[in-house]
């Protein structure tokens, strides 16, 4: 009897237990939808996966919550909300076509133009690398307002400038899409020298490059000088596509390996598989790239702290194929990539999409050499504030161009490493404007080709 009371109980809990209702699920749009989503990602890809909070709270604003489970060595994984400027990252080079660096120098500040969009209203209206400029919007900057003013004026409508030779200017605001290339010509010397200016690796540029390439193919060029100081990435893709179109390469040789967390394992690329990642509207193909490019068997490469991402991949990449030399300082030390999810209507609802942007791989070159977290190290190290103004992109004048066509020319080096050392001591490290920032390495997460660590 006593046994009969005890499996009816038990049946009875069971019953109360079935009845109990689940979860209500999340409202979709509701940030507890979304940052569950963001979480059950970063759980799956995420390099750092391991180190993720164990306990969290979902309410707070996805923003908020994603940087909350950041690793603290990451400081590149981003999220944003389509269309929702509040969430992605002004510059002043996207936004009013320039961008400066601030220097300090016999206890004084200053302010020195580094870069101007060609084509921008920033061009258009006179303004010049190498200007010094004074004030932002009738603020004096100085090493304690500099961040903040910049910051404050990508928020506004227009900015006004004024430049140390009393010259004022006021640029509107605007979204701006940088070329690719810049500049390029040929050196003649003792052999013909070709030069290259690159501002970021994006396939909208590549026939600009195409057609860079067949000038510099038609004269006769030796040797190139690729200028990569400020160009802080973009797609991988592309990084193949330039290798392709420069460098004596095979394209089936690898390109580059990728290292993920336990769940996605290890994969690699060949420059050929990687150019196939193109994206939709291209159909550029590595053996007529290979064939109709320079194919070069040594390259200079000008690097500085602005150099970044997939560019830092290039050089990297191509090491163990042909002779880099790398002249300038030493690059930013992005040596992940990452990879772009984006929230399904069940999660997103009404509200627009949002992208989660978080590294999932290291990444090598064909011989396992990476981990250059601290930057590519030059093999010449040539600091570009070290002779003031600053001169235009391809000047022969300018240090770090200078530095590589002496190289060229068997020329000794000696001198000009020990003016750009004495020059460079008399000012600090330069704080970078705010449109250095490296652009997310993303590459496509093919789960049918992870090989795993065995």
């Amino acid at each position: 009897m006593r046994q009969s009371k005890t499996i009816l109980l038990a049946l009875f809990s069971v019953v109360l237990l079935s009845c109990e209702k689940d979860p209500p699920p999340d409202e979709p749009g509701s940030n507890e939808a979304i940052n569950r989503w963001t979480l059950e990602q970063m759980q799956q890809y995420y390099y750092w996966n391991s180190k993720l909070p164990n306990q969290v709270t979902l309410d707070g604003k996805p923003n908020i919550f994603f940087k909350n489970l950041l690793y603290r060595d990451d400081h590149y994984s981003t999220i944003l909300q389509v269309l929702n400027s509040d969430t992605y990252g002004n510059t002043l080079a996207n936004t009013f076509g320039f961008d400066i660096a601030q220097l300090q120098h016999n206890g004084q500040t200053m302010q020195l133009v580094t870069q101007v969009v060609p084509f921008s209203e920033a061009d258009l209206a006179g303004l010049h690398r190498g200007d010094t400029i004074q004030q932002v919007n009738t603020q004096p900057l100085e090493a304690y307002n500099f961040a903040p003013v910049l910051e404050a004026a990508l928020k506004l409508p227009s900015i006004q400038l004024q430049l140390q030779n009393g010259k004022k200017m006021k640029l509107p605001a605007s979204y701006i899409s940088q070329p690719v290339v810049y500049t390029s010509q040929i050196f003649h010397k003792q052999t013909n020298v070709g030069y290259l200016f690159l501002s970021q690796f994006d396939f909208s540029g590549g026939y600009s490059i195409l057609e860079a390439i067949q000038k510099l193919k038609a004269g006769l060029v030796r040797d190139l000088i690729l200028d990569l100081r400020y160009n802080t990435g973009g797609q991988v893709a592309f990084a193949s596509f330039c290798s392709l179109t420069l460098a004596d390469i095979a394209p089936n040789s690898v390109f580059v390996r990728f290292r993920g967390n336990e769940k996605l394992g290890n994969r690699e690329e060949t420059f050929q598989s990687t150019l196939a990642q193109q994206p939709e509207g291209y159909s550029f193909q590595a053996e007529e790239l290979l064939r109709s490019g320079l194919q070069l068997k040594r390259i200079f490469v000008l690097t500085g702290p602005n150099t970044a991402s997939a560019s830092e991949m290039l050089i990297n990449s191509l090491k163990p194929y042909i002779e880099v030399i790398q002249i300038g300082t030493e690059t930013l030390g992005k040596d992940m990539a990452s990879t772009t999810l984006s929230s399904p209507p069940q999660v997103s609802g009404n509200q627009r999409a949002w992208l989660l942007m978080p590294l999932v791989y290291k990444i090598y070159n064909r011989d396992g050499s990476g981990d250059y977290s601290s930057g590519l190290i030059p093999h010449y190290h040539t600091d570009e504030f070290a002779q003031l103004p600053l001169l235009p992109f391809g000047d022969e004048k300018d240090p770090l161009l200078q530095q590589a066509l002496n190289i060229i020319a068997n020329k000794t080096t000696q001198s000009l490493n020990r003016k750009a050392s004495t020059s460079a001591k008399t000012f600090t490290s330069p704080y970078f404007g705010s449109s250095y920032r490296a652009i997310p390495m993303t590459f496509p997460l093919l789960l049918s080709t992870f090989e795993k660590d065995k």
